[in-house]
């Protein structure tokens, strides 16, 4: 049990040639307040030209949506109420426009929304999958969109193409599946060259791996690197990825004492540079990566 509450801490991160730094930011008292609710998973997407971040509460299956602001930084647009609760979050895009794709690992459905232009939701599919999955990731791919979901109990992987059929909403057809090797968690997705890449920690094993999934939607994916995994991943609480605007893959390392890393993967996937090393708070079980006026900043959530 924690000795003492935990408050949302915003970093904004800084670079001067190739140091690296993160400084506390202060957010708006309503803002620090709303996010206080005990968030369990984000999320961000752009839509018209402008940037936004969603925070989902289970205790009260409410998905909170702010825009990103250059004096306010987050601003509160809309409160909605999801139907069903979730431990996974992702947004896709299709015709431009976002749409949600949502799992609870105690349910066996995915579930797919379009989000609105006013800010609410409207489901257009759902699809048995079965229960038990630990990771859920929707995969844009050129002209088409998967989604991938696995299971560390199992090691069940299985990946679902979505379609648009003329004259109905979304559909699912599987596409490819195996089975893995069992308690990969920190799955943290990252882009080179427009291919799809992951880095994922087995930390019951002490393993850490950055794979490439294949470019047609019935191949699955193969391991770039595969090595040891140093105490900094052993000991990770959350890890979370983000894109710089030249298109490098960055990935931030929060563990349990509040010890946080900012990374930067090799183009060749065979390792990262450890950018800065700092010590936030230490609590945290939510990391959201976003960016701000050109600036980036990392929400530390409880």
């Amino acid at each position: 049990m924690k000795s003492e509450p935990f408050h949302p801490q915003l970093l904004q991160f800084s670079q001067s040639g190739q140091s690296w730094d993160a400084s506390t930011v202060n957010l708006p008292a309503a803002v620090t307040d709303s996010l206080n609710a005990g968030i369990s998973v984000s999320a961000q997407f752009s839509r018209s030209g402008q940037d936004y971040s969603l925070f989902y509460i289970p205790a009260s299956k409410k998905l909170l949506m702010f825009s990103h602001d250059a004096t306010s930084l987050l601003v509160q647009v809309a409160s909605m109420d999801l139907p069903e609760t979730l431990d996974y979050l992702d947004v896709f895009y299709l015709g431009g426009a976002p749409y949600l794709a949502t799992y609870a690992k105690s349910g066996s459905y995915l579930n797919l929304y379009s989000l609105n232009p006013d800010n609410s939701l409207t489901p257009v599919h759902n699809q048995y999958v079965g229960t038990g999955f630990s990771m859920m990731h929707a995969l844009p791919y050129r002209d088409t969109t998967c989604v991938v979901l696995y299971n560390g109990s199992t090691g069940e992987c299985v990946k679902y193409q979505m379609a648009v059929p003329p004259y109905a909403g979304l559909s699912l057809t599987q596409v490819w599946s195996d089975v893995w090797a069992k308690t990969w968690g920190h799955f943290t997705f990252f882009e080179f060259g427009g291919e799809n890449f992951f880095l994922k920690i087995n930390q019951q094993h002490g393993k850490v791996n950055i794979d490439h999934f294949m470019d047609d939607p019935d191949e699955g994916s193969h391991p770039v690197l595969s090595q040891d995994a140093g105490n900094a991943l052993l000991n990770s609480a959350v890890l979370a990825g983000f894109q710089g605007p030249e298109g490098q893959a960055y990935f931030v390392n929060y563990q349990y004492n509040g010890s946080l890393t900012i990374n930067s993967i090799y183009p060749n996937c065979l390792g990262w540079w450890t950018l800065h090393t700092s010590t936030v708070a230490s609590g945290g079980s939510v990391l959201h990566p976003l960016s701000i006026d050109g600036k980036d900043y990392l929400l530390i959530l409880d």
